[in-house]
C-alpha cells in the first residue's frame, strides 16, 4: 500500500515539474508564441474571408458568364464562345478575370476545346495546360483534347504523356478505352508495333464490354503481322 502512495506521490511530482517547466518555456518564448498564434488566426480569417467575401460573390457572376459562353461553344460560334459577344464575357476573359472560380477554371478547358476545332494548336495547348480539375471525366477529356492538340503539332511523344495521364489516374469503363486506342496509334505510327500490340491487347481484356473491344480483333491480328507473329 505504501508503495502505491509513493508511486502516486512520484506521479504528482512529475506533473508539478512538468507544468513549471511549460509554465518556464511559455515565460521565456511568450512573444514568439503569441506571434505564431496571431500568425494562424490571421491565416485562417484570411483564408475564410477570402473564400466567402472575395470567390462566393465572383463565383456566382462567372457561372452566370459561363453559361453564356457554353451556349456559343454548342451552337458552334467558336469565336463568340471564345472573345464574348459584347453584352458576356467569352472563355478567354472569364479564364482571366475569374481563375480563382470553378467556371474560370473550367473555361481554360472550353477555350482549348474551342481553339482545337479551329485548328488554333499551340493556343489549344496553352490552355488546356493551365485547366486543372478533380473531376475524373473532365480530367480524362482534358487528357485527350491535350494529347490530340500535340498529335496536330507531331509532337506524338507530348501527346503519348498526355494520354497517358488520362488512363492512369482515373480509370474508366467508357472513356479509358478510346484513350487506349489514341494512345496504341501513336504508338503504331512510330513503328512500336509491341507497345501498340499490348494496348490493344489490354482493351480486349480489360474491357470486353466497350465498344473498341467489339472490333479490337482486327487491330491485334494486323500488329501480330507487322510483329510476324
Amino acid at each position: 500500500m505504501a508503495e502505491k502512495v509513493e508511486k502516486g506521490e512520484q506521479v504528482v511530482e512529475d506533473v508539478e515539474v512538468a507544468l513549471v517547466k511549460t509554465g518556464d518555456f511559455f515565460e521565456k518564448h511568450r512573444s514568439l508564441i503569441i506571434g505564431i498564434v496571431a500568425v494562424i488566426v490571421v491565416l485562417v480569417v484570411g483564408y475564410f474571408g477570402v473564400k466567402y467575401l472575395y470567390i462566393a460573390p465572383k463565383e456566382k457572376t462567372a457561372a452566370e458568364e459561363m453559361f453564356v459562353a457554353q451556349r456559343y461553344f454548342e451552337m458552334d460560334s467558336l469565336s463568340v464562345a471564345l472573345n464574348g459577344d459584347g453584352q458576356h464575357a467569352g472563355m478567354l476573359e472569364i479564364a482571366d478575370r475569374y481563375s480563382l472560380t470553378k467556371s474560370g477554371k473550367l473555361a481554360n478547358y472550353y477555350a482549348g476545346l474551342a481553339y482545337l476545332h479551329q485548328g488554333h494548336f499551340e493556343d489549344a495547348v496553352a490552355y488546356l495546360k493551365k485547366f486543372r480539375t478533380k473531376d475524373p471525366v473532365l480530367f480524362i477529356l482534358s487528357c485527350q483534347v491535350l494529347g490530340d492538340a500535340y498529335m496536330e503539332l507531331d509532337q506524338p511523344e507530348k501527346a503519348l504523356e498526355a494520354y497517358s495521364k488520362g488512363i492512369s489516374k482515373y480509370p474508366n469503363e467508357v472513356l479509358t478505352p478510346a484513350l487506349i486506342m489514341r494512345t496504341a496509334m501513336v504508338h503504331e505510327s512510330l513503328q512500336q508495333y509491341g507497345k501498340a500490340l499490348s494496348l490493344y491487347q489490354s482493351v480486349r481484356d480489360q474491357f470486353p464490354a466497350s465498344r473498341e473491344a467489339s472490333d479490337i480483333e482486327r487491330y491485334i491480328a494486323r500488329m501480330n503481322a507487322k510483329l510476324g507473329k
